[in-house]
């Protein structure tokens, strides 16, 4: 995970302040309920990132194996995001 839960946990504050402040929100539970439900979703949605990172690599590893592809002989970098794309469309998700 490319953020720490701490990073996370002032990220929703941040957010839930702003609105607040907004007025943009009417929340029918208490603000740390609410913060401690937004804190879950952020972390789970970055862990399904995180999983997609994983299966792209293992995926960019294998065909380069297969093919006898050295990585300096190709854009890993463009490769990786190519089947990252590709995996994000297959499972229909939105990062």
């Amino acid at each position: 995970m490319r953020l720490k839960e701490s990073q996370v946990k002032l990220l929703c504050q941040k957010l839930l302040g702003g609105l607040r402040a907004k007025q943009l929100i009417n929340l029918k539970k208490s603000d740390p309920e609410v913060l401690n439900r937004m804190q879950e979703i952020f972390i789970k949605e970055l862990k399904i990132e995180d999983d997609i990172n994983l299966q792209a690599e293992r995926i960019l590893a294998e065909n380069l194996r297969k093919l006898g592809v050295k990585g300096d002989q190709i854009d890993r970098e463009k490769m990786f995001e190519m089947i990252k794309k590709q995996l994000v469309k297959d499972k229909n998700i939105i990062l």
